[in-house]
């Protein structure tokens, strides 16, 4: 893997607001997540395969994970799987085999989350949308009835908290105190790396800084991401664009953010590394950009 020296950040002489680096030679990415503290991409392709890209040395196949991954999530050395029937796989980096393997159960719009004791998931089960809360391999929770539009978390601690958006604002509460009644705003959640609450909308995205609500402009989107010190926003659409808005700029400026034609299909998923400068983007192919 080479980067071009004439696209690489460092020999441009006018930034754009989203700068090619590096397309990852990666058949049929799906998920992908940054190591927290690190400047170490993890990608899972369609075939199971977990690769890891560093921007500066390329990229090496890690191990065989389970095939059609729907999301990945990283906490030190682990790594977490989840599959789009509701398998999960919990690696340690640097083992041939996986530490353990739970079958949830839940599918639809999954979410997995690292918490102190263990993993936990959140989908859709016969009955209803529910959690599950695993310490290793052992089921140790299993609430039902969990409302529409809830998205699963982890404070700052580790310890897990849901998020709901309704016509009155939105609420985070800790894992096990009750949610707020009410009709789902239609916002798909996702808890930040630094805490805070992003929701993708078909207009555009949506950030919660304490209870005030931060929009962001962008027909046809498909996922959004926070970088690590919550000044920008980037966001994918089904027609492959990018594009990086400010937070600190006018609503005004929001409504239109810099944008790159950036894959030919829709983006699947998008992260920004948690010490640094890039973001990552997958849709047919995994790309990375310096901003």
């Amino acid at each position: 893997m080479k980067i071009d020296p004439t696209r690489a950040a460092h020999f441009l002489h006018e930034r754009a607001a989203l700068d090619p680096v590096l397309a990852v030679p990666i058949e049929a990415p799906r998920a992908l997540s940054w190591r927290p503290g690190k400047e170490v991409l993890l990608v899972a392709a369609a075939s199971g395969a977990v690769t890891s890209v560093e921007p500066s040395f390329g990229a090496r196949l890690l191990f065989a994970g389970p095939p059609e991954p729907v999301q990945l999530a990283a906490s030190g050395e682990r790594v977490a799987i989840l599959t789009a029937t509701g398998a999960v796989e919990v690696w340690t980096l640097g083992d041939r085999e996986a530490t353990w393997r739970i079958e949830s159960g839940l599918t639809g719009d999954s979410g997995l989350r690292f918490w102190s004791g263990g993993v936990a998931v959140i989908g859709d089960a016969s009955g209803g949308r529910r959690v599950r809360v695993y310490s290793g391999p052992k089921l140790v929770q299993d609430v039902r009835g969990v409302p529409d539009g809830v998205a699963l978390g982890t404070s700052l601690a580790g310890e897990l908290q849901l998020a709901r958006s309704i016509e009155a604002g939105l609420v985070v509460v800790p894992f096990g105190a009750p949610l707020p009644a009410g009709t789902a705003t239609g916002h798909q959640l996702r808890f930040t790396p630094g805490g805070h609450v992003l929701g993708v909308a078909i207009g555009g995205a949506t950030l919660w800084t304490g209870a005030s609500p931060h929009n962001v402009r962008l027909l046809d989107t498909s996922c959004a991401a926070l970088c690590a010190d919550g000044k920008s926003v980037a966001l994918g659409t089904r027609g492959g664009i990018v594009a990086l808005s400010d937070m600190a700029a006018s609503p005004a400026a929001r409504a239109h953010p810099p944008r790159v034609n950036a894959h030919e299909t829709s983006v699947r998923a998008m992260s920004f590394s948690t010490r640094g400068r890039w973001l990552a983007t997958v849709a047919e192919n995994c790309r990375l950009w310096s901003y």
